[in-house]
Formats: C-alpha cells, sequence, structure tokens
C-alpha cells in the first residue's frame, strides 16, 4: 500500500491492485472507516467498469481513484458531481501539458486536443454518501479498436510527471469547487462548465439505449441534462447517452 499525500481535507489509500476503486471505496464507507473526501487509488485494477456497464481498461501507469464524498445535497442532485469533477480534471490538466486545448464533454469526459484522457463513474454508496471513480490516461490509452471514442494519453501530449502529480492537482481544484457546489449550487459550476463544452452550439447525435438522436446541442438545463435542439421537434432533454460530433 502506497500513501500520497494530499491537499487537505482528502486522506489517501492507495493499494496495488483492487478489483474495482469504487467498490473498494463503497466497502469503506459501509464498514465506516472511510472519511469524507477519502481516495482510493490502485495501481491496476482487474474489474474497472465504466458507464453504462462498459469494462474500463486498467492498466498499470494510469490513474484510477475513486473519492468517497457526504453529498450534503439531495440524492437527485448527485449527477452535479460529475460536472465539478469534469471542472477540476479540466483545470489540472491545463497545467499540467500547457498548450494544449482542454474540454469537458457532456455527460463525463475530458478531452484533450478533441480526444478522450478521461472518464468518470458515479455511484450512489447509500446515507448521504457518493462515490465517484475517475480513470485518466496517464501512459497508456486504449486501443482504437477498443474505446468508443477518439483518445489520448497524458504522455502524448507532453506531461513528464506521474499519476501522483495529476491526482494531486485533480485534488486542488476539486476541493474549491466542490465547496462552491455545497455552498452556491449548480448554477455557478453549469456556467463554468458550459463555457469549457466540447460541441456548444454544434450538431450532435445522441444514441439511446432505443434510438439515436439528432439536434444542436444548446446547453445545460439546471439539474445538468443536455438540452438538444430538434429544430421543429422543439427541444429534447436527454438524461443519458452516448454523444458523438463530426469529426470527434
Amino acid at each position: 500500500m502506497t500513501l500520497i499525500h494530499l491537499p487537505a481535507p482528502f486522506s489517501h489509500v492507495g493499494l496495488d491492485s483492487v478489483g474495482s476503486t469504487n467498490d473498494e471505496a463503497r466497502r469503506r464507507v459501509r464498514d465506516g472507516s472511510a472519511a469524507d473526501l477519502l481516495v482510493v487509488t490502485a495501481r491496476r485494477q482487474t474489474a474497472g467498469r465504466g458507464r453504462r456497464g462498459r469494462v474500463w481498461e486498467s492498466p498499470e501507469g494510469n490513474l484510477h481513484a475513486s473519492f468517497a464524498l457526504r453529498i450534503g445535497r439531495p440524492l437527485a442532485e448527485a449527477a452535479q458531481i460529475g460536472f465539478v469533477m469534469a471542472l477540476a480534471l479540466a483545470e489540472a490538466l491545463d497545467e499540467l501539458v500547457p498548450g494544449h486545448d482542454v474540454r469537458c464533454k457532456w455527460p463525463n469526459d475530458v478531452l484533450i486536443d478533441g480526444r478522450k484522457v478521461a472518464g468518470m463513474l458515479l455511484e450512489s454508496a447509500g446515507d448521504g454518501w457518493l462515490v465517484l471513480g475517475i480513470g485518466v490516461d496517464v501512459e497508456r490509452r486504449p486501443a482504437p479498436s477498443e474505446a468508443l471514442y477518439a483518445a489520448i494519453a497524458l504522455v502524448e501530449a507532453g506531461y513528464g510527471g506521474d499519476t501522483a502529480g495529476v491526482l494531486g492537482g485533480v485534488c486542488r481544484h476539486f476541493g474549491p469547487w466542490l465547496e462552491r457546489w455545497r455552498a452556491e449550487g449548480f448554477a455557478p459550476i453549469r456556467a463554468a462548465w458550459l463555457g469549457r463544452a466540447r460541441g456548444l452550439g454544434e450538431t450532435a447525435l445522441v444514441r439511446l439505449e432505443a434510438e439515436t438522436l439528432s439536434g444542436v446541442f444548446a446547453g445545460l438545463d439546471e439539474e445538468g441534462g443536455m438540452l438538444l435542439d430538434q429544430g421543429e421537434a422543439g427541444i429534447r432533454r436527454v438524461l443519458a447517452g452516448d454523444v458523438f460530433f463530426p469529426g470527434l
């Protein structure tokens, strides 16, 4: 087990190998050993997962981390935490790989120069807790045949540090944004995220479970849902789906 010193109020548990850092963080919440903003990392995950049950490739050298959070707000607002983390990731990457175009892509990806470098998964841990897992491709990115979107690793963007440097940068930005969300709600988060949004005002395809929608990405609603302008059909609110933009 390794220990990374993170800024207060974060605490850290580092494991060599684990099935899923999200599952480990949830276990610690349930047995009472997790404090708010505990971060669980692992060098390798053997059963990592992404959104909609997808396998998350978890090779050594990439960042696999899960945050245990006391929500402190209604459970229905918990998904907004993903936008908070996206902003923190984007700001950290601005510092780690300066000179690149870092964008947030709905619902929970972060892109460098139009290619996915990070994603996240939010899961309830019960009793007012949330577990937020993030994966950042630091040294290796998935093969094109295994990726839903074009991908990039931080080393390809010139990063010469390690996963600890990425995690430290993320925490330095996540802490203040989280406190702002807790104090002021979603409005300032929404505004900042839209300022970094990939594809705002552009045509998007949104793949749902049973259909694919087309329209212009018009913004976010007050809860974080995607607003898709379908012209004469009106505005469609989308809460979950895979989003594609031309050229991405």
